[in-house]
């Protein structure tokens, strides 16, 4: 049996970026170690903003145990053939790094996607506290990924025993004396399809000014509860072997799929004729306009353009929710510099040559080694009707199709992406809760959301615009 020792992180800085993309995987961007450096060093993922990174790291000790052991008396037993640390994990850098956590301490729910506020609501009216929380996800993503990363050279039974290990971890954190039975009421107080994130504040950029090195660091702190999010579907069972059954949460967004078109309107042979004539039309009322669009790869973004969509970005934001957006410049600035060959810019100009909107998309593959298109963030500074759905959607579909994609997603929720041809998918997330109350009536609120989540997609496949089969 190996022997391990897990430890936790308190910035990416702490962990090789090598070691960490050769157990979490490159394919997938937004698990890589570039892009989540990318939002602590932007301090757009920071303790200032709410996201305390506590990375949960697992390395193999070989033949050092003794060597180990005798410079870290902080290390106590964990498991069979497992030791936990108190150091920081870049103390063990020297070991051969196994097994990765991305995880946060959270002391709100902003920029998850996965709505907890009714539960937060219901242990406030009890009195109780329930934050600070444990949140395992990429901040501000709502893409599936995986939620652990396990070197590739372990076999099943290995990668199992180290699911368990992380995830042991985590529930030795959660709040003891929360471990109680007294009843409670959880009431149903969000929407299941809430998209009330999208008006969520945010610290402003002035804000995190000389204050993120005074912000506490309360990684040692009990937590209500941790949270994994959008958890890859080929890693469901690392997580439903835990040897503490988890709660597990159904929700949906919407992918399109792409069946082997040859083109655009190759896609569009497949609607009905009035739905097709719908999009046809949708896409016309641009035309007298005479807008330009084109693809531009990550190497190939000029400075200006760069700049360009980043005050794009910030315009729209502002303009819908009335701040400037989770992300900082600094945050595209690094992703253009570390990301390149996974960064794709659509720059749209207007008649005079001038850009006047983008729309930032990433590439990657997804566990299942298909090609994923991934849209993420847009902005303009101009109103134009139909010009987000061609920039954030029939432009997307299209490069799919001219580059042999797979599957695309583009973002969070949105029920009219179904006309054009996304289709409801599953989303799963975990949650544990130390509160046995609590814990009982999530459980039945968690319950009842999945019958009607699964009612309501199979209500949005009875209105996908695709031809019906005889």
């Amino acid at each position: 049996m190996r022997q391990l020792i897990l430890a936790f992180a308190s910035s990416m800085l702490d962990i090789s970026a090598s070691a960490w993309n050769a157990v979490m995987g490159e394919a997938n961007p937004f698990c890589r170690h570039e892009f989540l450096l990318a939002l602590e060093q932007s301090h757009s993922a920071c303790a200032a903003t709410g996201w305390t990174p506590r990375h949960l790291c697992v390395f193999d000790v070989g033949d050092r145990l003794n060597e180990v052991a005798s410079t870290d008396k902080s290390l106590s037993p964990l498991a069979a053939g497992a030791l936990i640390s108190r150091q920081t994990a870049k103390h063990f850098n020297p070991l051969s790094l196994v097994a990765v956590m991305p995880l946060y301490q959270k002391s709100h729910s902003y920029g998850e996607y996965v709505f907890d506020w009714a539960w937060a609501e219901a242990y406030e009216r009890h009195g109780l506290d329930y934050y600070p929380k444990w949140v395992n996800a990429i901040p501000f993503t709502p893409v599936q990924g995986r939620r652990m990363g396990i070197h590739p050279a372990f076999d099943s039974v290995e990668q199992l025993r180290v699911a368990q290990l992380l995830l042991l971890t985590l529930n030795r954190r959660l709040t003891s004396e929360l471990f109680a039975s007294e009843p409670c009421v959880l009431e149903q107080g969000d929407s299941v399809f809430d998209e009330s994130e999208l008006d969520e504040p945010v610290v402003d950029d002035a804000d995190l000014d000389g204050s993120v090195q005074g912000v506490k660091d309360q990684g040692d702190s009990p937590i209500s509860s941790w949270h994994s999010l959008f958890v890859t579907p080929s890693q469901t069972p690392l997580f439903e072997g835990s040897p503490n059954p988890l709660l597990k949460r159904l929700g949906t967004q919407f992918h399109w799929h792409n069946r082997g078109y040859h083109d655009f309107d190759d896609f569009l042979a497949g609607f009905s004729s009035r739905k097709r004539k719908n999009i046809l039309k949708e896409r016309a009322q641009l035309q007298p306009f005479n807008l330009k669009f084109h693809f531009v790869e990550g190497e190939h973004i000029t400075a200006s353009q760069w700049q360009t969509f980043i005050q794009c970005y910030q315009l729209t934001y502002l303009k819908r929710s009335g701040h400037r957006g989770y992300l900082t410049p600094t945050f595209f600035q690094q992703l253009r510099a570390q990301l390149a060959a996974q960064v794709l810019l659509l720059v749209v100009e207007d008649a005079k040559g001038d850009m006047i909107a983008g729309a930032l998309y990433l590439k990657g593959e997804n566990t299942f080694g298909q090609k994923c298109l991934y849209g993420r963030y847009w902005g303009t500074t101009v109103e134009l009707d139909g010009l987000h759905f061609e920039a954030c959607y029939y432009q997307g579909i299209q490069y799919c199709i001219e580059h042999g994609f797979q599957m695309f997603d583009a973002g969070a929720q949105g029920e009219h992406k179904v006309l054009r041809g996304f289709e409801p998918v599953e989303m799963y997330s975990y949650h544990n809760i130390a509160h046995l109350g609590f814990r009982a009536a999530i459980a039945d609120f968690v319950e009842q959301e999945a019958q009607q989540m699964q009612q309501y997609m199979a209500q949005m496949r009875a209105v996908l615009p695709y031809k019906k089969e005889p």
